[in-house]
């Protein structure tokens, strides 16, 4: 009699069968979020120092050229490092902020947030390059190409060294290892250039002859230690 009981109310208190389920769940699936869209949404997350610095590199070759200044392409040459430098620590951001795990376990796995990370900074130092190089070149009369590889190789040499260290133990410890870096590339630049002499006309020489060559070399050596990085990124998360 008590199961007869039971039986009856589970009936007369039991939920109705859900209407227009299956329409329901087919409306709540997330949209589809193409591989440039998401790119997009990344350029929001890019601190807004990261662009001002590019602007800055612009601005300073812009003033050189108006006010007809020769030193403005050093100034811009050592500005390319830092620029490199926060590239890579803005590449690591998710790391250095404990957010690895996090975006890990959204839409987008943590390499791909990487991949959009960096593919944005390099699209902002390719633009900066585009601009500033002709600029600068107008003021020195050496040339487009040959004053956009003087700016572009401290750029990648600093990449191409940062890289491998940001995915070290010490790097992983430190915020400063690319900076540090970047700081002592900008060291021998100065020096060199100030106080060279022989050294940096040979320097130049060498550049005007095969510079496009180890800018190509550099560049072929910075996307393997991106793509390295890529990798593993949420191994070293």
């Amino acid at each position: 009699m008590a199961s007869d009981y039971k039986d009856l109310l589970n009936e007369a208190f039991s939920a109705p069968a859900p209407k227009g389920k299956d329409a329901f769940l087919k409306n709540i699936r997330p949209r589809e979020v193409s591989l440039f869209a998401m790119i997009w949404q990344q350029a929001a997350y890019i601190r807004v120092a990261v662009w001002l610095l590019a602007a800055l590199v612009v601005g300073v070759a812009i003033a050189g050229a108006v006010l007809k200044l020769e030193s403005a392409q050093n100034a811009v040459t050592m500005l390319m490092p830092f620029t490199a430098a926060v590239a890579v620590i803005e590449s690591n951001r998710s790391r250095r902020c404990g957010m690895s795990e996090l975006e890990t376990a959204t839409r987008f796995s943590l390499r791909s947030v990487v991949l959009a990370r960096m593919t944005l900074l390099g699209a902002a130092a390719l633009i900066v390059l585009l601009i500033a190089a002709p600029v600068i070149s107008a003021v020195t009369c050496e040339g487009a190409v040959f004053t956009a590889v003087r700016m572009v190789i401290p750029y990648l040499l600093t990449m191409s060294i940062s890289l491998p260290i940001e995915r070290s133990s010490l790097g992983r410890k430190t915020d400063l290892s690319s900076l540090a870096v970047a700081s002592v590339i900008v060291f021998v630049i100065y020096y060199v250039s100030n106080f060279g002499g022989a050294v940096f006309t040979s320097y130049l020489q060498i550049i005007g002859r095969w510079g496009v060559l180890i800018a190509l070399g550099l560049l072929a050596l910075t996307a393997a230690q991106q793509w390295k990085t890529i990798n593993k990124s949420e191994e070293l998360a």
